[in-house]
């Protein structure tokens, strides 16, 4: 019994993970659309992406990843906690790491961080 739970567990972080990758090339393409064709500043750019990203997340994470309909409140303050304290962390590492480099070293806490509150939170069973 422990072992099938431990499968599944790993298969839907798994899923997690390539539904959240997938997610992330979306968003930045729709900031770099944003930017280039658009010719929106960052900012709008940013937040087009991001809105998106939120979307586009909740449902794939929903139907695919957690097979739950979720709560999109709980889904938008999760990412909105997660997005404030992935800022404040690379305001602590920037200066070792550099602006670039600190959201990637970053990746796996947030990644492991979104997927623990997401399956308790937002797509509780």
């Amino acid at each position: 019994m422990f072992e099938k739970l431990k499968a599944m567990n790993f298969w839907q972080f798994f899923r997690y993970v390539v539904v959240g990758g997938l997610n992330t090339l979306l968003s930045l393409a729709v900031y770099y659309l944003g930017l280039g064709w658009l010719q929106l500043p960052y900012q709008a750019a940013s937040a087009l992406s991001v809105a998106v990203g939120i979307l586009v997340g909740f449902k794939a994470h929903g139907a695919l990843v957690f097979k739950s309909e979720g709560s999109f409140v709980r889904y938008v303050l999760i990412w909105t906690t997660i997005y404030l304290g992935n800022i404040l962390l690379i305001a602590l590492v920037r200066d070792v790491t550099g602006d670039y480099w600190a959201p990637v070293i970053l990746l796996p806490v947030t990644t492991m961080l979104a997927y623990v509150l997401l399956k308790r939170f937002s797509f509780k069973q």
